[in-house]
């Protein structure tokens, strides 16, 4: 496990794009007193939390494939996944993508999916002839070769006859089926063998009162879909409540696990669990509510408008308006 110094330059980011002519006119002048001012509460903030930060127990963040912990102002590394995990995914991804090209085509295949097709039908062939030196387990192997020969053989019809019917493309992807999920259950077992090997070396390392103190945030994509398993395994080693198929994050201050959504920068991962530790503090002192903050702060007020605007109610999730 990789260790090096906390901190260091971040990545550059992009230039951000110039302001479109109406926030020029809606957004305060950078010399207007009112923005100065809210830039300086802005900057409170930020080193607030940085002190939070700082002054927290260990953390883990999980990257894509890397766990990174902060611990005692330093910084290790460890693998979340090995290569197995995109093997597994990158033929799951093969029957999906096909179904996906070919759904919505009604008559003959237009230029762009029959172009498209022929580069795949290159793509697996090649991906097929590498199986054999992954070095897979046999049965692994076979379920590869099933789902890639598969996949060539549909091509290869599709082409031919320049067309596909709706029942062939049902009959290949239902197939499909039992081999995609098994697959993906290979998926998560790497990840979650992968994961907890790491954090349990990284916690044998680790002192009673810092293991209590444990916290980890978790790198989501956007509309990252509910049952990561970054975020269903800490959420159990780290004693939190595991909702496995959750409907969404629960916000409550005390939850030891966080998602970052489409957070793949490092310190912005970390700097989620720090806001997170500050806002409930901050909304308990004002609000008398730890939870107040991890809503829009216009929120309440959104729904009394809205309500009166529109003459409804919000209603519960999995409800339906009458």
């Amino acid at each position: 496990m990789a260790e090096c110094p906390v901190g260091g330059p971040a990545s550059p980011s992009p230039p951000p794009e110039p302001p479109s002519e109406v926030a020029r006119t809606v957004a305060l002048e950078p010399a207007d007193p009112l923005s100065v001012l809210n830039q300086a509460f802005r900057d409170a903030y930020a080193a607030r939390r940085e002190a939070v930060l700082s002054r927290m127990g260990p953390v883990i963040a999980q990257i894509d494939d890397v766990l990174i912990l902060r611990k005692g102002g330093q910084r290790f590394e460890a693998p979340a996944r090995t290569r197995r995990y995109h093997e597994y995914k990158a033929v799951t991804h093969v029957p999906l993508a096909l179904h996906v090209l070919l759904a919505s085509q009604q008559d003959a295949l237009d230029d762009d999916t029959r172009t498209r097709l022929t580069t795949l039908r290159g793509l697996i062939t090649a991906s097929a002839t590498s199986l054999d030196t992954r070095g897979l387990p046999a049965e692994a192997l076979a379920r590869q070769h099933r789902m890639l020969g598969a996949s060539l053989a549909l091509v290869d019809s599709v082409l031919a006859a320049n067309r596909v019917t709706r029942d062939q493309l049902s009959t290949f992807i239902h197939a499909q089926v039992p081999d995609l999920l098994k697959n993906a259950e290979d998926s998560a077992r790497d990840q979650i063998d992968t994961m907890h090997a790491s954090v349990e070396a990284w916690k044998r390392q680790m002192t009673a009162e810092e293991r209590g103190q444990l916290r980890a945030v978790v790198a989501a994509s956007h509309m990252s879909r509910p049952g990561n398993v970054a975020a269903q395994y800490f959420s159990i080693t780290l004693g939190d409540t595991w909702e496995g198929r959750f409907h969404e994050e629960d916000p409550q201050p005390g939850k030891r696990v966080l998602s970052s959504e489409a957070t793949f920068d490092e310190p912005a991962a970390f700097s989620l669990l720090a806001t997170h530790v500050l806002d409930a503090r901050t909304s308990r002192g004002i609000f008398g509510e730890e939870t107040r903050m991890a809503r829009d702060l216009l929120a309440d007020a959104a729904e009394r408008i809205l309500a009166d605007m529109f003459h409804t109610s919000p209603q519960p999730p999995g409800t339906s308006t009458p």
